[in-house]
């Protein structure tokens, strides 16, 4: 190849480097905004979805949002288009990661491939300790989360359609069951960020390793071999957004208020928080 080829090819890369993170940097923003502005600031709408009608609120916590009432094709932007260079450029990541990832990686992306609000006790600062028979009523709560967590993300990953990158680059090996479902925006990242903002509203001592353990959650997808890093930073955005609505749903803030005494006497904690937290950036994943 000529120097002059080779010029040109590191040009193109750079350029598609550039596009790939300016996209997820894109993204980031528009997550750290969705925590930072009050639901009714300024360029908040559309972060923070306005509360339903009451009258469409129902009692069944699990039914306080649904793809109807919260449609993530308003809030993200679509997925790279299939043969672009930024999907190229993702796929090229996860090769990498794919190649680089260490036992210690590969174990807890294994583990966390399940869904379980328990897999907060470390971040919750007891790794030990808090069992599903002692927390019925915060284990019922996340239920109801989950409920309705599925309910918008169906609607939102069908409307993609997003293939698995395993699918478009059989390279690709990932260490746990393929998922068949679309790719796009990740259940899991939106999950582990809903969860760890609602943990952090009831905990909000332990704010900080939440978020952490949220960004381990969305990345361990990444490590997996399942998820594009775009697939992520959406779903990053996807559960900020989720847990904006769930705070403005009367049932659910009823249902949550009961649940905090609970596991708040659990952890050892007075039953509410000695200080106000501040509004803090959601981390990212390492």
């Amino acid at each position: 190849m000529s120097i002059v080829s080779s010029r040109s090819a590191a040009r193109r890369g750079a350029r598609s480097g550039a596009r790939r993170i300016g996209w997820l940097a894109w993204l980031s923003l528009l997550a750290l905004s969705a925590v930072l502005l009050p639901a009714g600031a300024p360029g908040a709408q559309g972060l923070h979805p306005q509360p339903a009608p009451a009258s469409s609120v129902a009692a069944d916590t699990a039914h306080c949002v649904d793809g109807r009432t919260l449609d993530l094709r308003q809030i993200l932007p679509p997925p790279p288009a299939a043969g672009s260079p930024q999907e190229r450029a993702e796929l090229d990541e996860l090769l990498r990661i794919q190649d680089s990832r260490t036992s210690q990686q590969i174990e807890r992306a294994r583990r966390d491939a399940k869904v379980d609000v328990l897999g907060f006790a470390g971040a919750l600062g007891r790794p030990s300790g808090l069992t599903a028979a002692s927390l019925p009523l915060t284990l019922a709560l996340f239920q109801h989360l989950g409920t309705d967590e599925f309910a918008v993300l169906d609607t939102a990953k069908r409307d993609f359609a997003r293939p698995r990158p395993f699918t478009v680059d059989t390279r690709l090996h990932p260490i746990i069951a393929r998922p068949r479902s679309p790719s796009y925006p990740s259940g899991h990242a939106t999950w582990a960020y809903t969860t760890a903002l609602v943990l952090a509203d009831m905990v909000p001592e332990r704010r900080r390793p939440l978020l952490a353990r949220a960004g381990e959650y969305a990345y361990d997808r990444t490590v997996a071999g399942v998820h594009y890093p775009s697939d992520v930073a959406a779903g990053r955005l996807a559960g900020i957004t989720l847990a904006g609505r769930l705070f403005s749903c009367r049932p659910f803030r009823s249902e949550e208020a009961a649940a905090r005494v609970e596991l708040r006497k659990a952890l050892g904690l007075p039953s509410r928080p000695s200080s106000t937290r501040q509004p803090e950036g959601v981390s990212e994943a390492p």
